[in-house]
């Protein structure tokens, strides 16, 4: 029997990448097409709707002519994508406006004017929060990046659109609109526009909450979990993608619950440490949970039924190694000849491998775009911390390895102490790729770490495989874990915990004996000065 392959589209912020698996897991080949994010001033930031067709269109032909896999050979489609971008279309399916991106704050005044009115205690009105927590688990924030914020933003200023307005949406429900004409968003997305009742996983659009939106239920799509089908390619979609018309599109998921599940983390209780632009610490949980103070909590899962997602979202992750190779080491050529590789990222970890445990007391802390888990600070900024001339290139790079580990532990241990402790995680992201990352993680956090294969892909492979149970070729939920390799296992170094153990407790302090100055210098942005 030929084998049989599934196509998944990672939509993300700046990009979208189609990645072709097997129906159990197994990476076959990736395609990437970029598009442009709008940033307007420094908080509009948009993007327009029909450049993440195009790239999925566009992504779909390059996969199918790289491989020469026959389209008849595709069983399904499906998606991991961005969550909170908000986009406005009418009854025909057309976007009013450019899609306002997850990074966009320009709501944060609205918010406060309409939804965090007084009287507040540190920022929130506190029936208001009390409410939300209560029916959805959670809460949006006071930055404005929330789709509450963004739906008043709209009313308010672009009365016109809203008129006209028929849904709401993101970039998954437009795609699988386009695709299919029906008009579905996954359970799990959902969640996070803090407008659905998660109680007993009713999973249902809370009337009174939509109105403290400025909307009714009317505006927003229908529900499905992510393991269901949503439609099927119709015949337009199927020329403009190279695909056999009638193949199901399953409902997908956003990127962190599909990266979940991804990295093999479905038993309750199994950690997930994501190591790409962003990171953080995410596991499967059935009982819901939330830690206000630190922004720790439940968000939905891909498998409703049975868990919530449990969650401690980290800013910048592998963001902070991008930022210092583009902009103080040396440019890409110069490292290229210095070290004979084509690649970047593996002469990073080779510089970091022969610096010192503790980069001879360099302190790095992560913080470039403010902190969500355990800080909820966005005021807080990044640093290099106790630098002297001593110090070296190499020291440089692993302290950022460093900090981010032990921001990571930070968060692991939020997130442990809301459940229970656990003596390893699985790790993705690109940064997994990295053994001297790894390693660094598992001396850092005191918790063995298992590299999985492919973990960069781990997002777009984790909503393949609930494609494959959705369609049948999977038996359960549970068993998605064996279809997800580990390949290798990298132990604690004994001889760097007491040193790794005090790094951590002075990496806490750095932000503890600093947060008034940061929110001070911070206060107002200071990219507008």
């Amino acid at each position: 029997m030929k084998e049989k392959y599934i196509i998944i589209h990672d939509l993300g912020t700046s990009s979208n990448k189609a990645v072709l698996t097997s129906v159990h897991g197994k990476f076959i080949q990736a395609c990437q097409h970029d598009y442009p994010l709008y940033y307007l001033s420094n908080d509009q930031v948009e993007q327009e709707p029909n450049d993440w067709y195009n790239a999925v269109c566009a992504s779909t032909q390059d996969l199918l002519k790289k491989t020469a896999i026959a389209p008849a050979e595709i069983v399904g489609m499906t998606f991991s994508a961005q969550a909170q971008t908000v986009l406005a279309i009418d009854r025909q399916g057309n976007p009013l406006m450019r899609a306002l991106s997850w990074l966009d704050t320009r709501a944060a005044d609205i918010m406060r004017e309409k939804l965090w009115k007084p009287p507040r205690i540190l920022g929130y009105n506190p029936f208001h929060l009390l409410r939300f927590i209560r029916i959805t688990g959670g809460s949006p924030g006071q930055t404005g990046k929330d789709p509450i914020g963004k739906c008043l933003w709209i009313k308010k200023y672009r009365p016109d659109v809203f008129a006209k307005t028929w849904k709401f949406i993101e970039a998954k429900d437009f795609i699988t609109y386009k695709l299919t004409g029906n008009l579905i968003k996954s359970i799990d997305q959902a969640v996070v526009w803090w407008l659905l009742d998660t109680r007993k996983n009713r999973n249902v659009w809370h009337p009174k909450l939509c109105e403290l939106a400025g909307i009714t239920a009317d505006h927003l799509p229908a529900l499905k979990p992510s393991a269901s089908i949503a439609g099927y390619l119709n015949e337009q979609a199927a020329k403009e993608t190279g695909l056999v018309a009638g193949i199901p599109l399953i409902t997908g998921a956003g990127d962190i619950s599909s990266a979940a599940v991804g990295g093999g983390a479905v038993e309750e209780g199994d950690l997930c440490i994501r190591l790409g632009t962003s990171g953080g610490v995410t596991g499967h949980f059935r009982k819901r949970k939330i830690d206000i103070p630190h922004y720790t909590g439940c968000i939905g899962s891909t498998w409703p039924r049975d868990f919530y997602l449990g969650i401690a979202h980290q800013e910048t992750a592998g963001a902070c190694l991008e930022w210092l190779k583009n902009n103080v080491l040396y440019h890409r050529k110069q490292l290229q000849e210095e070290s004979k590789e084509k690649e970047i990222y593996p002469i990073l970890d080779q510089l970091a491998a022969t610096a010192p445990a503790g980069s001879k007391g360099l302190f790095f802390t992560p913080w470039m775009f403010g902190e969500r888990s355990p800080l909820d600070d966005d005021h807080v900024r990044a640093g290099m911390h106790n630098v002297s001339l001593h110090h070296k290139r190499e020291d440089l790079i692993r302290a950022i390895f460093e900090g981010v580990a032990l921001n990571t532990r930070w968060a692991l241990e939020t997130l442990e102490k809301l459940y229970w402790s656990v003596p390893s995680a699985r790790l993705i992201g690109g940064g997994a790729r990295s053994h001297t990352w790894c390693q660094i993680m598992a001396d850092a956090t005191n918790h063995t770490i298992y590299q999985i294969a492919n973990p960069q892909y781990a997002n777009a492979i984790g909503a393949g495989l609930l494609a494959s149970l959705t369609l049948g070729y999977i038996d359960s939920f549970a068993s998605i874990k064996k279809y997800i390799p580990i390949e290798n296992t990298f132990k604690p170094n004994p001889k760097y915990r007491d040193l790794y153990d005090s790094q951590f407790r002075e990496f806490k302090k750095l932000y503890k004996q600093n947060r008034k100055w940061f929110a001070r210098i911070n206060r107002h942005d200071v990219s507008q000065l």
